[in-house]
């Protein structure tokens, strides 16, 4: 077995961690380790993409498990060092025991489609949660025509438009009044920030289908966001499709569904 180690940048703390972890592994289990991680530990490191690994293990916040996943295919165990880390499975406090149920393998690993998104014909880097269109000056609504590959969809005024995977449900769509999709489902689903139109609401989109967004105006720039770390400028000149992509997001569990996150960490904090 390989194990990969990805920490959040500038992390003692998380650092720590992988020392810990590495305590508990067996002897003949192989590892490496991400620059960021190398650093602290002082050893050799490497950039994530060019990372090889069985598991990848991350330390830090649901950032640290998105910018993996979206260099890597391995499967990803995030272990939460940040706020509410609902892509994370092992909080803080059971760690070495999560570790022992690598070891003895019981663990699945959960699989869920990420987004292809192409700009001009070019395609950028998949996307595991959302793909945000949005405003790239505060208070300074935008324009969006929204079609499908065969329907016109909507033309709609807001701060931004957004595509989530059912994954990215849970998210930033989540905080924008989006529905919750079960992860496994395929499924694209398009939320809309701050509409100027009340009647504005969510829609799933079949995963068979096309999602094409336009900027409207030649003044009106905005900023392509993918999983909040890819980003670059776009405006009415740019050709925005967004589709399935063939590759998956894969995540490690050990026993707890989703329905128990969702219940942890976003019912309870929200009665909280």
């Amino acid at each position: 077995m390989k194990i990969g180690f990805v920490i959040r940048k500038d992390c003692k703390r998380c650092a720590r961690l992988v020392t810990r972890i590495l305590e508990i592994l067996p002897p003949d289990w192989e590892t490496v380790f991400e620059k960021e991680a190398a650093k602290f530990l002082g050893v050799r490191g490497k950039d994530i993409e060019r990372m090889e690994a069985d598991i990848m293990i991350t330390i830090g916040g649901d950032g640290t498990v998105l910018r993996t996943l979206q260099m890597t295919k391995s499967p990803v165990l995030g272990i939460n060092m940040g706020g509410l880390g609902f892509l994370s499975e092992v909080e803080i406090g059971k760690v070495e025991n999560s570790v022992f149920k690598l070891i003895r393998g019981e663990y699945t690993i959960e699989k869920s489609h990420k987004l292809k998104v192409m700009v001009n014909g070019i395609r950028l880097p998949d996307c595991t949660n959302e793909v945000l269109i949005h405003s790239n000056q505060i208070a300074k609504i935008r324009r969006f025509s929204i079609s499908t590959s065969k329907n016109f969809i909507d033309l709609t005024a807001a701060d931004g438009i957004m595509v989530s995977t059912p994954v990215g449900s849970t998210s930033y769509s989540f905080s924008a009044g989006g529905p919750i999709i079960y992860p496994t489902l395929k499924a694209m689903l398009i939320s809309y920030l701050a509409p100027f139109i009340a009647r504005s609401r969510s829609i799933v989109i079949p995963p068979q289908d096309q999602i094409n967004v336009k900027v409207i105006g030649k003044d009106s720039p905005c900023l392509l966001i993918i999983d909040g770390q890819y980003t670059m400028q776009v405006s009415s000149s740019d050709d925005i499709r967004i589709t399935m992509s063939e590759n998956e997001a894969r995540f490690v569990t050990m026993g707890s569904s989703f329905f128990e996150r969702m219940r942890d960490k976003l019912i309870k904090n929200v009665v909280d």
